[in-house]
């Protein structure tokens, strides 16, 4: 049986020690909605299994998580849905972008996000779900890259063209047939997209799903991240997506005047 310290010296990168061991396996229970088990968690982190195992232990009994008995699956516990929803409580973001979320869904009845930008990727902080039975979903609170998708495309538009071609230079990936991995042709996209003011990905992302976002700015006038409606791509046949993109990118400036920035909201 191996010990921590064992452990340790396999291990290398920022969450490496007891510390980060233990934050890793938070994010990983966090994610798996359906719950996973010691042995699972211990392949996917490369974590000892005892370790893994002492770790759940004591977060379970701090309430972080709980084991489903039967199959011995850990999922998130109620302390650790109670910090988020405190945190969810303080989010002036996600406060600031509800309404706007909530006027192009009345609109359109799809689902629209509000997506921050998070160093060189992005995360999805909130939604307003349409009502169909069939949705587009899209993972909360997981990071993307800005390579992909509507959001993505949509926050690399709203950057100075130097940034975003740093970006761009690190590599684009095939998702979809419909993916765009040539560099030029990604950078005439984007001067489309910042002309238009919004940007649309028919497919490029996921197969079969469709997004038109636009970017929002802070108070500085920096690009802080995208409102962004999602759909099937074939329900999105039916509706403009010139009338849609006009309507996230008002949504989008609105969402940037309310953030503090006076003036043209898009430096």
């Amino acid at each position: 049986m191996a010990s921590d310290t064992d452990v340790d010296q396999r291990e290398s990168g920022p969450k490496s020690g007891i510390l980060g061991r233990a934050i890793t396996l938070l994010e990983l229970v966090s994610s798996h909605v359906d719950g996973i088990g010691v042995r699972e968690a211990a392949r996917q982190t490369g974590i000892d299994r005892s370790a893994v195992s002492r770790i759940l232990t004591q977060f379970e009994e701090l309430g972080y998580v709980e084991q489903e008995r039967d199959r011995g699956l850990y999922s998130a516990g109620p302390q650790l849905f109670a910090i988020v929803a405190a945190l969810a409580e303080r989010d002036t973001l996600v406060k600031a972008a509800e309404p706007f979320l909530k006027d192009i869904v009345a609109q359109y009845n799809e689902t629209c996000y509000v997506a921050a930008r998070v160093g060189d990727g992005l995360v999805f902080r909130s939604k307003v779900d349409c009502e169909h039975t069939i949705r587009y979903v899209i993972e909360m609170g997981k990071q993307f890259p800005l390579l992909s998708g509507a959001s993505g495309m949509a926050i690399l538009a709203g950057l100075p063209e130097e940034e975003s071609d740093s970006i761009i230079a690190t590599g684009l990936v095939a998702h979809t047939p419909q993916s765009i991995t040539d560099p030029d042709e990604f950078r005439a996209q984007l001067r489309v997209d910042r002309q238009l003011g919004y940007s649309f990905s028919p497919g490029r992302w996921v197969r079969n799903g469709a997004g038109i976002a636009a970017p929002f700015f802070d108070a500085t006038g920096r690009c802080a991240g995208a409102i962004t409606l999602s759909c099937p791509a074939d329900r999105l046949e039916s509706l403009s997506t010139e009338e849609v993109g006009v309507s996230i990118r008002d949504a989008a400036h609105g969402l940037t005047r309310r953030l503090g920035l006076l003036g043209d909201e898009r430096p």
